[in-house]
């Protein structure tokens, strides 16, 4: 049996402006940054084997503050990364609604056809990061693992764990510097615990 603690990174500004991040590579804001010491020192977990994240700065900020915690060290992977959202990145949500009703109209309603310009599908992002958990799985049997990543790519994750289909996605809440806990035995996986933030309220 082994655990896998799956974390979103700490809030950016582009979370706090609402803007659509994807793969662009964005810093932590302050209160980002606080989110995540906010986890360190009131970690809900006492033994980590391994720290992941994904290589965009954002979640290697994160990683790193907790790795120092456990005195690991982070091993990007960029199967982790947020779903690349094309030509939509850096863009508000509200003008992407407006500008795009029927075509960004699916990123909510209509995710499984979702297809940005020039980005992935969410399908083509599932895949990819179920890549990166199972080389996870495969390396660190009878573990904890903490996996520092991205809001859908965790939705993504989740949903294959629960066998839900990509529409119902954004049925999960997924808020920044929220911990996720996935439970692993003998390859099957069994979500435990979702969206906790309770280790904010402390600092």
């Amino acid at each position: 049996m082994m655990r896998i603690f799956l974390i979103r990174h700490g809030e950016t500004e582009w979370n706090r402006q609402n803007r659509l991040q994807g793969d662009s590579d964005i810093h932590l804001s302050p209160e980002g940054l606080q989110q995540a010491k906010s986890l360190a020192d009131y970690v809900p977990f006492q033994h980590v084997d391994a720290i992941y994240s994904s290589d965009l700065t954002r979640a290697v900020t994160t990683a790193e503050i907790l790795a120092e915690r456990f005195n690991l060290t982070v091993n990007q992977m960029p199967e982790l990364r947020e779903t690349n959202f094309g030509d939509w990145e850096g863009r508000f949500i509200s003008e992407l609604a407006a500008e795009f009703p029927k075509e960004f109209g699916r990123f909510f309603t209509d995710p499984e056809r979702c297809h940005p310009p020039h980005g992935e599908t969410f399908l083509e992002s599932q895949a990819r990061a179920m890549i990166g958990i199972r080389d996870i799985i495969s390396k660190h049997d009878n573990q904890n693992v903490a996996v520092v990543t991205h809001g859908s790519v965790i939705r993504l994750i989740l949903g294959a764990a629960l066998d839900m289909p990509i529409h119902k996605m954004w049925a999960i809440a997924q808020f920044n510097m929220a911990l996720n806990v996935l439970r692993v035995d003998d390859g099957d996986m069994t979500v435990e615990l979702m969206n906790s933030t309770a280790h904010l309220f402390y600092s």
